[in-house]
């Protein structure tokens, strides 16, 4: 005969399987209170714990195998967010506590290259990054990436469909079959300019590189979006791998150099301080505008050519929860949330069905149109010749 010491704490184990089962989901909460009633516990006890678990969310829950990967669903206290600065509505991140009872913690990066610098460095412990189209393709091909589990992440079916399997994240149609990011933000890289404090006419990169506009021009702090920028104002690719067009491209920003005020990757907070000129991302133009009035600014795709750019969500290795982490990122691909997120940022939503949820009319006339996506070029992992692009950056920024 079991002693009663026994007895309870196998009684306390199958309440406690139950709580877990239905606060994830995986039980629906009549079939909780007909197993609950059949340990024993009374009505009152039954409400109550229902009461509780109620309080959180419930879970996705891994039904599959997905990418061929799954994780232990332990939900964390804490969860580790390393972004771009500016770039998560503080209360998607309350809510997301809240709602899981996980606090997320947010540290930031300026480039996705102090990124990939940081993590090739060893440094663990990022539950949740934020890399651009190009740098997931070079963390997946260095390792540095898990996979995802797709059955933990049911809101992906919210995203647009061109994010969803991209050249830099093939997914199904990968050769590995797996899966390594999420869509977060996507948009363009263009000119912003303070109306107020400019008032030539801008239609492409040349008054970027006019003497003329010394001491009023900003670029961005990024070595393959500024020299993309100099690469297609002299008509080639911004992927390009001939020597003799980076040579150009180098000579051109050195020669610029002297009219720059910075290079910064903040330019929403220099727009709305009133630089005149400032080579941007249009999320920068819609958080300018919340400081200091639309009416102000203007937005312009240069006619020769510009980088359309997706960010998504990966989980590096290291992880500390990637239970956790695939919480975050489902979480994040909700209607709602994404919506939230997107009227924070100023961006465009990779979830196609927040976009209609968008306030702003200036942020969806930002959108690209069929016809400027003509002219729009994503940056592309080069491979070895991306060093070049290092060299490129580091001979300008030392000139």
């Amino acid at each position: 005969m079991q002693d009663p010491k026994t007895k309870r704490a196998i009684h306390e184990s199958d309440v406690t399987g139950l709580v877990t089962e239905v606060t994830r989901g995986t039980i629906t909460r009549r079939q909780f209170v007909v197993r609950a009633a059949a340990l024993g516990l009374s009505t009152g006890a039954i409400g109550s714990l229902l009461a509780a678990c109620g309080k959180k969310k419930s879970s996705p829950t891994s039904s599959g195998t997905g990418a061929g990967v799954t994780y232990p669903s332990e939900a964390p206290g804490k969860l580790s967010l390393y972004n771009w600065a500016d770039y998560m509505s503080p209360k998607a991140k309350k809510d997301f506590q809240n709602e899981y009872g996980i606090e997320v913690v947010e540290t930031y990066y300026d480039s996705n290259e102090e990124l990939l610098a940081k993590l090739k460095a060893g440094a663990t412990g990022y539950d949740v990054i934020v890399p651009s189209d190009y740098m997931v393709s070079i963390m997946i091909k260095t390792g540095l990436l898990m996979p995802l589990d797709m059955a933990l992440l049911p809101n992906f079916k919210n995203c647009e469909p061109f994010l969803q399997n991209p050249e830099f994240d093939p997914g199904v149609n990968g050769p590995d079959g797996k899966k390594y990011s999420v869509p977060y933000m996507f948009g363009t890289t263009g000119i912003g300019i303070r109306v107020d404090k400019y008032t030539g006419e801008v239609t492409g990169w040349e008054p970027m590189f006019d003497p003329a506009n010394k001491g009023k021009i900003v670029m961005l702090n990024d070595e393959r979006e500024t020299p993309g920028a100099a690469l297609k104002s002299l008509g080639y690719s911004l992927n390009s791998t001939e020597d003799s067009q980076l040579k150009e491209a180098q000579d051109k920003l050195v020669a610029q150099k002297p009219l720059v005020v910075k290079y910064d990757s903040n330019p929403n907070r220099v727009l709305a301080a009133g630089n005149p000129l400032t080579h941007c991302w249009d999320g920068d133009v819609i958080m300018a505008g919340n400081n200091v009035g639309m009416d102000l600014l203007k937005y312009v795709l240069p006619s020769q050519g510009y980088v359309i750019w997706a960010d998504g969500m990966a989980m590096p290795v290291g992880a500390k929860t990637p239970y956790g982490a695939h919480l975050f990122m489902n979480y994040l691909m909700d209607t709602n949330v994404a919506a939230e997120c997107a009227n924070y940022t100023g961006y465009q939503t990779g979830v196609a069905t927040a976009a209609p949820l968008v306030k702003s009319e200036a942020q969806k006339a930002l959108r690209p149109t069929t016809e400027q996506m003509k002219k729009a070029e994503f940056i592309k992992d080069l491979g070895e010749y991306g060093r070049k692009y290092t060299e490129l950056w580091t001979q300008v920024k030392s000139a």
